[in-house]
Order: C-alpha cells, then sequence, then structure tokens
C-alpha cells in the first residue's frame, strides 16, 4: 500500500515538474514599448489608434484617457509607429526594440485636424520594393483624382529621404473620404488599401476630412445708385427658412450650416433679385465676392427658382395673373435673363407687365405647385412681386 502511495506521489510531482516546463517553454520572450501621445491643450487623446509598418502591421493598439499606450514585440528590431484618428492628422515616431527589455517611444505628438485638408503617409517599411506612392480619390473624386506623395520635405513631409513620403491638401470636400494607397515599383502602379487608414468603408480605405461645426458668409451688396438704405434687402437661404436683413451700407453676416453647395438669395423691392451660389465644403468662413444689384427695370418683372430647394423639379413654369395664369417656361441655359447656363437656378424675366403688384406661383411639375420661397410678400396663396 504504502508502494503504491509513493508511486502515486512520484507520478504527481512528475506530471507538475514536466507541465511546468512546458509552461515555461510556451513563453515566448518579448520586447515592450510605452509610449505617449501628445494632443493640443483641452483635447481628448483617448482612442488614438497605434499601427506598426511593415512585417508588423498585426501588432496595433489604441491609447489611453491620457494619450498613453503599450505594445510588445517577437522580435528585436527599429519599428515605425504610426499614430492616427478621425480628430487628428498623423504622425510618426521610431523605436528600436529589444527582445525582453522595456524601451519607451518618442512622444508622438499630433496635431488637431484643419477644416478641409488631408494627410496621408507611403513608406517603404510597408512596401519596400516602392519607389514612389500616390493617393487616388474614389469617392468624392478630385479634380485631379490621383496625387503624388512627396519624400522631399514638401507637401508637409517631415524629413527628407526618409522613406516616408507624405501628401497634405487642402480645400477638400469635408466628411468621409474614400480612397487608395498606389505605390510604383518596377513593374508599374499597385493600388493597395492603406494600411494606416482610419476605417474601412466598401472595401476602401477612409480619412475623415474634418467639418466646421459653425459657418459663416460674410460680404457686401453694391448698386450704380447713390444713397441707397441696403437695410431694406433680405437675404435668405435654405429655401427661405433662413432669412436676415442687409446692414444699411450693405454689409452682411449670414450663419450658414451644412456641407456642399448653397444659395444666398438677395431681394427688395426695388433691385431684381439675386441669387449668389456659395460651397460651404471646405471654409468655415466663407467670404463672398461683392454682390453687384441691379434696380428693378420699368415694367419688368424677375423671377428666379433655385432647383436644389425642392426635390421634384422638371421643367418648372411660372404662372401668374398677367399671364392669365397660363405657364410660362424657365430657363437654365443663359436665356430669357438666366445669368449662368445649368446652375441650378432656373429664370425667366418678362417685359411688357404693368406697374403694381402681381400674384404668381411656380409650378415645378404638372401636379405640383408652389410659391416663391423668397418672395417679397404673398397672401394666402400665391407670392407677390413689385413692378416698378
Amino acid at each position: 500500500m504504502r508502494k503504491k502511495l509513493l508511486l502515486l506521489v512520484m507520478m504527481l510531482a512528475g506530471a507538475l515538474i514536466s507541465t511546468g516546463c512546458l509552461q515555461e517553454a510556451m513563453v515566448m520572450p518579448v520586447g515592450t514599448v510605452s509610449g505617449k501621445v501628445v494632443v493640443p491643450a483641452g483635447k481628448d487623446p483617448l482612442g488614438i489608434q497605434i499601427t506598426v509598418a511593415g512585417n508588423a502591421a498585426d501588432i496595433n493598439t489604441y491609447t489611453s484617457a491620457t494619450g498613453s499606450f503599450t505594445l510588445e514585440f517577437p522580435k528585436s528590431g527599429r519599428y515605425l509607429l504610426i499614430a492616427h484618428s478621425r480628430n487628428f492628422d498623423p504622425d510618426f515616431a521610431w523605436v528600436d526594440i529589444t527582445v525582453e527589455k522595456t524601451v519607451t517611444a518618442p512622444d508622438i505628438v499630433l496635431s488637431e485636424k484643419v477644416v478641409g485638408e488631408g494627410k496621408w503617409f507611403g513608406t517603404i517599411v510597408d512596401f519596400p520594393d516602392a519607389t514612389g506612392f500616390k493617393i487616388k480619390s474614389i469617392d468624392p473624386k478630385w479634380a485631379t483624382d490621383t496625387v503624388k506623395m512627396y519624400d522631399d520635405g514638401t507637401h508637409g513631409d517631415k524629413f527628407a529621404n526618409d522613406g516616408i513620403y507624405t501628401l497634405s491638401l487642402n480645400n477638400l470636400p469635408t466628411g468621409s473620404q474614400q480612397y487608395s494607397l498606389i505605390w510604383t515599383g518596377k513593374n508599374g502602379d499597385k493600388e493597395e488599401m492603406d494600411p494606416h487608414r482610419e476605417s474601412i468603408l466598401a472595401g476602401k480605405s477612409v480619412i475623415n476630412i474634418r467639418e466646421a461645426t459653425e459657418k459663416l458668409a460674410t460680404g457686401r451688396v453694391t448698386s450704380t445708385l447713390t444713397g441707397v438704405n441696403y437695410a431694406e434687402i433680405v437675404l435668405a437661404t435654405k429655401a427661405g427658412t433662413r432669412k436676415i436683413f442687409l446692414n444699411s451700407d450693405g454689409t452682411y453676416d449670414m450663419p450658414m450650416e451644412g456641407n456642399g453647395r448653397e444659395y444666398l438669395v438677395f431681394r427688395s423691392p426695388n433691385f431684381d433679385i439675386r441669387p449668389i451660389p456659395v460651397n460651404l465644403s471646405t471654409m468655415p468662413l466663407y467670404t463672398v465676392p461683392d454682390v453687384a444689384m441691379v434696380a428693378k427695370a420699368p415694367n419688368t418683372a424677375k423671377f428666379i427658382l433655385i432647383k436644389s430647394d425642392f426635390p421634384d423639379v422638371t421643367n418648372p413654369t411660372l404662372v401668374a395673373d398677367f399671364t392669365n395664369w397660363q405657364p410660362q417656361a424657365m430657363y437654365d441655359d443663359g436665356t430669357h435673363g438666366d445669368d449662368v447656363a445649368g446652375d441650378g437656378a432656373y429664370t425667366l424675366t418678362m417685359t411688357n407687365v404693368s406697374p403694381g403688384y402681381h400674384k404668381y406661383a411656380f409650378n415645378l411639375s404638372t401636379t405640383s405647385q408652389v410659391r416663391d420661397p423668397y418672395e417679397e410678400s404673398g397672401d394666402s396663396q400665391y407670392s407677390i412681386l413689385l413692378v416698378k
């Protein structure tokens, strides 16, 4: 009995010893790097992604609420760390790793993204056979859809000839930008997913182009008349939902919102209606060129319909009391008083109209009639225009 008990104890001890040896053999030695991402005062560094270039691309992490991070590497060597996020431009740091040691990486200092600007990296660490890089826009497309990246200390490049190619662009449409990274090798160009992308949409790399939370259109109107009090002019946008009166000297500051193309529409009993397109894609402060207002001519009526104000415009027409309510075609072809062909502002200028107040409306189609969103005045059913 004692022999059996002794044998059992020895077997258990042997199992424990062998298991410990096995566990020890399974523990892989690593090199550890700790680091910190620094952002501007008052900004939040939480959740900034740290990716590693090259054959350690599967190693990545996110920063803590203090901006700190830790990474582990199975091999010694020199590694390129890239920090990127939705709210900050990317930047990088090199770090030398030794297995079974902990090292501190240089701080990676990030700048807050500027409205309408984007920054990209392409590295020979990720693509050792590359001799050059480009960024290709996918959606939305840029005017020049593929743009060269630089490793010469220009275009946002930090250090010339360090193998990290950079592209920094401004005046881009804001919001999500789908793109591809193209690298050039001895066999031509190859289009790839960006290893340091911010996110993925429909299988394509995505960078967020920052949009201003508040926007302002500022400018002034002029005319050939003297002694005019421009405070009578109403400036409206968004189908007339937002309106202000101009200052007496013709200047204005119009709060705006949204992204893309909008119209500022100037209206007055003494001046012809004037629509001015503005592009809100990139700039929080949009300085509008001077707008020349034209005094109403005698017996003349000018009407404008902004296509983007309505979802179902097809061949709009004007109906009015002075046309016996018969539809009159409106034009976006540079004729009939239309200023710019194809700009989405349908126009009709009519002469030989008797002076006084006239009722009118717009037909968007054969079944849809609307008032003028930028009317001078109106009654319960129609818009009203003063003809001189």
